[in-house]
């Protein structure tokens, strides 16, 4: 292993945390979610020797604390919640990104500012934050309906599917009950071909480090199956480019929202939606601010550390030339 042991909490609710207005108190069934997607990620992200924190080990393991004394302390994503845990365990716990960053970063609306002008032959995203704004948007044609996406939400929570015109009382209850959280954002329902993946790192200094690109599949509701590495020329040049490019984005507008540490992008290919055949690519669809399911698989620790350093310019030249 090329670096110390570290403590690790895997608040894999880190989104409904940044979605409480007040203290954050999960129900039963989303720490059951927590629980069985956690199970999945100890063996790939965790290294031998990291120590895995949880409430129910500090309550049931005598020895936790004792295997924890002076670890530094990481977690999925550092949301107060989290931190709070860490310290409880005694890890050492560093600067850290704000609370109020770490929202405004990991909100939909964020992401969707950053891939308006790069998303070309791609939809259009639209940003409502009333119930006036969001009916005569779902009121417009849309062949396949609309996915209208709640300000924070992850694994496939906090989105519903909507047919084109005007909304049933179950569905307006669900519209006007998200309104209340913050804004919506509404985009067309597409047919997903191909699903991608990139991480990277934000350093203090800004400098974005970036991972090659992954295969991702989902549900159909958006909750994450499996990602597999991409071969190399498996991703077309041009598509290898325009990912690259959005991660840059990506990188830049968090570096400039003050916020340092692991993020990743999900992006697609999608059939066209003004009716001619074939698929174009959606370049950015989220940005996730915090570690990612795909990080062991993209970026291995011997890859971060000999990709440390290297501008994103760099990178992304290198994808230009194909390589």
């Amino acid at each position: 292993m090329n670096r110390a042991p570290r403590a690790w909490v895997l608040n894999l609710d880190a989104e409904s945390e940044l979605a409480a207005p007040r203290r954050y108190a999960p129900t039963l069934h989303l720490r059951a979610i927590v629980e069985r997607e956690r199970a999945k990620l100890v063996d790939t992200l965790l290294a031998p020797g990291d120590v895995l924190v949880t409430e129910e080990g500090l309550r049931g393991d005598p020895t936790l604390r004792e295997r924890v004394a002076g670890l530094e302390g990481v977690a999925w994503s550092p949301t107060p919640t989290a931190l709070e845990l860490l310290r409880r365990a005694g890890a050492r716990v560093g600067a850290t990104t704000p609370r109020e960053v770490l929202r405004t970063v990991n909100a939909r609306p964020f992401a969707a500012g950053v891939r308006e002008p790069l998303a070309r032959s791609s939809f259009a995203k639209f940003v409502v934050t009333t119930r006036e704004e969001a009916l005569a948007q779902l009121a417009l044609s849309a062949e396949l309906g609309w996915l209208v996406r709640r300000t924070f939400g992850a694994a496939g929570r906090g989105r519903r599917r909507l047919h084109a015109g005007k909304p049933d009382a179950a569905e307006l209850a669900w519209l006007d009950a998200s309104l209340a959280l913050g804004p919506l954002v509404i985009e067309p329902w597409v047919q997903v071909t191909t699903e991608f993946t990139r991480s990277g790192w934000v350093g203090a200094d800004g400098l974005v480090t970036i991972s090659r690109p992954c295969f991702q599949r989902t549900t159909e509701q958006g909750a994450w199956i499996a990602t597999e590495r991409a071969p190399v020329g498996e991703v077309a040049g041009e598509d290898d480019a325009a990912l690259a490019g959005a991660f840059e984005a990506a990188g830049r507008a968090l570096a400039s929202a003050g916020y340092v540490g692991p993020f990743g992008i999900d992006a697609y290919r999608h059939r066209r939606t003004d009716g001619r055949p074939g698929t174009v690519l959606n370049p950015l669809s989220e940005i996730n601010a915090r570690f990612t399911m795909d990080w062991a698989l993209a970026l291995s620790p011997s890859e971060q550390a000999r990709e440390a350093g290297q501008r994103l310019d760099g990178l992304l030249e290198g994808a230009s030339e194909g390589r």
